[in-house]
């Protein structure tokens, strides 16, 4: 693999967030221009299934989801329970990578149900404690999301008007993330084969060492990861670990928000719930440390 791939692998999946961050940014026009559909969208990302919905619908192997998720807690529509539970669930390219390889295709529904039943589980119990407030008041504001007018006074908007924005949105998203992909892709296709020599000889350190990996904002993490357990290079336990912290590209979308306290709060969270799964799995699950 030269640089070159490098780029184009960062490109190409630079481009699978594409229709996902549309979505998105379609959906959050239709928020700002529609006040019933707010308050029932509200309801439901704050209601009681929202961590389970997020822990069903972030399995889905595609990091597009997680940058959906992102994006909605950005713009304060989700309590960080529920961000957490989409991003633990968040599989990104490990499952295929595990469904693929005739040595790991028996361990995909355990990978799958842990990780769901963990985000769930750790959802609820972040959201208890979470004191963010949340958007619940249903006033619409008379300027959007990048200040352009917005609301029922402006009632004849044409196609293009109310696609405008969400276009502009998507670019700008995507030639970010298209950055971040080409950087740390570079990073990682450099530092890779240090990475799994390292591995070898840590043992039980695998559980704490992998997660950081896992924190990699790229796509190319979770296949680092994945692949080191295909190889025999990190037990299950350490596996587990890294995909648990990892959410794809989406800690590069938070950190655009620059709220430096909240952000670290958010990758602090993601790095103890992968290290504490990956350390209990490996003390008291014994089995996993061994299965390949």
């Amino acid at each position: 693999m030269h640089m070159w791939d490098v780029i184009l692998d960062a490109l190409a999946d630079s481009a699978k967030a594409l229709p996902f961050l549309l979505v998105i940014y379609l959906f959050i026009e239709f928020l700002e221009s529609s006040e019933k559909a707010r308050d029932k969208t509200v309801k439901l990302l704050n209601g009681r299934l929202a961590p389970l919905v997020a822990g069903g619908v972030g399995l889905i192997p595609q990091c597009g989801f997680s940058v959906m998720a992102t994006d909605l807690y950005c713009q304060n529509y989700l309590k960080t329970g529920t961000l957490i539970a989409f991003f633990v669930a968040t599989s990104d390219e490990a499952l295929p990578l595990l469904l693929t390889n005739p040595k790991t295709v028996g361990v995909v529904w355990i990978v799958a149900v842990i990780k769901v039943v963990y985000a769930v589980a750790l959802g609820y119990v972040i959201n208890a404690f979470d004191r963010r407030t949340v958007n619940t008041g249903y006033t619409l504001t008379e300027k959007g999301c990048c200040h352009h007018d917005m609301g029922d006074e402006h009632p004849k908007r044409t196609f293009w008007q109310f696609v405008r924005h969400p276009l502009l949105h998507t670019l700008k998203i995507f030639l970010y993330i298209f950055a971040v992909n080409v950087v740390f892709g570079l990073l990682l296709y450099y530092a890779s084969d240090a990475i799994m020599q390292a591995m070898t000889t840590l043992g039980f350190w695998q559980c704490l060492i992998v997660p950081l990996v896992g924190l990699v904002p790229n796509c190319a993490s979770s296949v680092i990861i994945t692949g080191m357990y295909t190889q025999g290079i990190i037990t299950f336990s350490a596996m587990l670990a890294g995909l648990v912290s990892n959410s794809g590209i989406a800690l590069a979308i938070l950190f655009r928000q620059r709220n430096f306290k909240r952000n670290m709060a958010v990758v602090s969270i993601m790095y103890a719930a992968g290290a504490a799964l990956g350390a209990a799995c490996y003390f008291l699950l014994p089995l996993f440390t061994s299965l390949h």
